[in-house]
């Protein structure tokens, strides 16, 4: 079931409004205009899963999009999408990025080719493991009880290339594209089975 829908960032109908009032020569029309295509290319990778994630049961899954919250420190921090179950809680980030995508370890660095070129992205599983950590110092600090929290990343083109080291085992359970998102909510949940949460 659905808790909370995801809406369409304010930032992109700002950046939207912009451009159809800002002359296509200004000097700042290309820097507006890729990093809006870039924002829209990520909504449009977060829409992507909600086709899938209609596959889960609606009375044991609950779902809420594009959460945002502080930490202790008044640092706030977002994720994508969160599934919220009796037994744990699956934070969700997903990437609409194409290419090949090589997920190095040691550097702990994203890097994509697409092309013959290379680019370099924030590492996204030390992007989860943090936000992980802030979600459960919020859980307690509301009261909740401890809950297990397993994060994902879903992948959200299917032509998009995972690649990482052959020892690189944690790559191959935290990285998904989002066509075996059901399949993985379902295998994490499956692990679990004493109910922590109330509905």
């Amino acid at each position: 079931m659905i808790l909370k829908e995801r809406d369409f960032p304010l930032i992109l109908k700002k950046q939207q409004a912009l451009l159809r009032r800002l002359s296509p020569q200004h000097k700042m029309y290309p820097i507006i205009m890729e990093d809006l295509k870039k924002r829209e290319a990520g909504f449009k990778g977060e829409t992507s899963i909600d086709y899938h994630l209609g596959f889960l049961d609606k009375d044991n899954y609950w779902i809420l999009h594009d959460i945002r919250l502080s930490d202790q420190q008044n640092r706030f921090f977002q994720i994508d999408t969160l599934i919220v179950t009796k037994t744990i809680l699956i934070p969700i980030e997903i990437k609409n990025i194409a290419g090949t995508l090589y997920f190095d370890p040691i550097f702990k660095q994203l890097i994509r080719t697409k092309d013959g070129i290379e680019s370099g992205f924030r590492y996204p599983l030390s992007q989860i493991e943090k936000q992980s950590s802030q979600l459960s110092a919020w859980l307690k600090r509301s009261n909740f009880p401890e809950v297990p929290i397993y994060p994902i990343i879903v992948i959200s083109s299917p032509q998009t290339v995972i690649r990482t080291t052959s020892e690189n085992r944690k790559i191959a359970q935290k990285v998904i594209h989002n066509e075996n998102l059901p399949e993985k909510i379902k295998e994490l949940t499956s692990f679990h089975n004493l109910d922590i949460l109330t509905e």
